[in-house]
């Protein structure tokens, strides 16, 4: 017998995805404070059923299943505040939504079948923050067909350089709980599929160029391939969102057929949205970034590529350098002048 969920809920499913290192929790609040969106949540189990299904460790049935149960679950769950994050630095915490007191009133609130026909009714989106989910996200618009809506965050790859070092140093943590299997006793990530001798005789700096190079282009191939099907996507790029906030806002509005919220200016101002350099916002330090800096935007970046020159082989940094070309030519920005 084939699992099947039944009457699911019709609402959007919203996910703001992107590499790790992309700066996915800038746009995170700004999505939250649109109209008839809930409060974002990192929940990993979206992608943990794709890429299980993705390796054939999990049949299309039961994938499906999951993935509708769950969103309707995680659904319902927000509108009778079941699951309110009190964290207050966590990106999906309490300071970091909009609209947080309506969470809380919520916890003294009804249940029921009237909340189901609310999120129905009126749309509710659930917001979910995901991890490369457009590597494997063709399970995702089989799931939900229109109601899934994917926007894609890409950065110049030269400024994820870092995060990526810093992730891959620890990756052997019992707290990292990326699907992963083991080669020549070397813990991996599961997209590591094809190239394991490459990958696990590469030094740390190759290790981070090879899988930027390479996911680059496995998620822009699989997004190309997700819109000729049909599925709604919007990518946009780190930079533009920082710099020059207005356009991406705007295609923001149209792509979910949301209006932003009253306190879109607050969440630009505590984002640091139009701001003057790149470096000039939030980020996480513990992926190696720091805003005490004394250095302008062209010598920051020929810091870090000093970095990869340095520690990278020639053959591999030549593949990123061309990487970003690549990247200037579709995402152009003031760090393209300095190629």
């Amino acid at each position: 017998m084939e699992l099947e969920k039944t009457n699911p809920f019709c609402n959007d499913v919203v996910f703001i995805d992107g590499l790790w290192g992309t700066g996915k929790s800038l746009l995170s609040p700004i999505i939250s404070g649109m109209d008839r969106v809930e409060k974002v949540k990192i929940e990993h189990l979206y992608e943990y059923i794709c890429i299980l299904h993705h390796l054939d460790k999990m049949s299309s049935d039961a994938a499906i299943w999951m993935l509708k149960t769950y969103a309707d679950l995680s659904q319902y769950n927000n509108l009778i505040g079941r699951e309110v994050n009190l964290r207050w630095r966590d990106d999906s915490g309490f300071a970091n939504n909009p609209n947080s007191l309506r969470y809380i009133k919520r916890l003294f609130g009804g249940e029921g079948d009237q909340k189901v026909a609310d999120i129905n009714d009126n749309n509710r989106a659930l917001n979910i923050v995901s991890h490369m989910l457009m590597l494997v996200a063709d399970k995702i618009f089989e799931t939900y067909g229109c109601r899934a809506k994917i926007i894609e965050v890409v950065r110049h790859p030269l400024y994820m350089v870092n995060h990526w070092s810093s992730y891959l140093q620890r990756y052997d943590s019992s707290r990292e709980f990326t699907p992963s299997f083991y080669h020549k006793e070397e813990k991996i990530p599961w997209f590591i599929d094809g190239w394991e001798d490459e990958f696990v005789e590469a030094n740390e700096m190759d290790k981070v160029l090879l899988s930027i190079i390479k996911l680059f282009e496995w998620a822009d191939m699989s997004a190309k391939n997700m819109l000729a099907k049909g599925g709604s996507v919007l990518i946009l790029s780190f930079e533009s969102l920082v710099l020059t906030p207005s356009e991406p806002l705007q295609q923001l509005e149209d792509f979910l057929k949301r209006k932003h919220g009253s306190r879109l200016k607050a969440i630009m101002k505590k984002q640091k949205m139009g701001r003057k350099t790149i470096s000039a916002g939030k980020g996480h330090a513990a992926y190696g970034w720091s805003k005490k800096t004394h250095l302008n935007e062209k010598q920051v970046y020929l810091q870090y590529l000093e970095n990869i020159k340095t520690n990278g082989s020639e053959e591999n940094v030549d593949k990123f350098l061309r990487l970003i070309e690549l990247y200037n030519e579709k995402y152009p920005s003031v760090l393209s002048q300095y190629q």
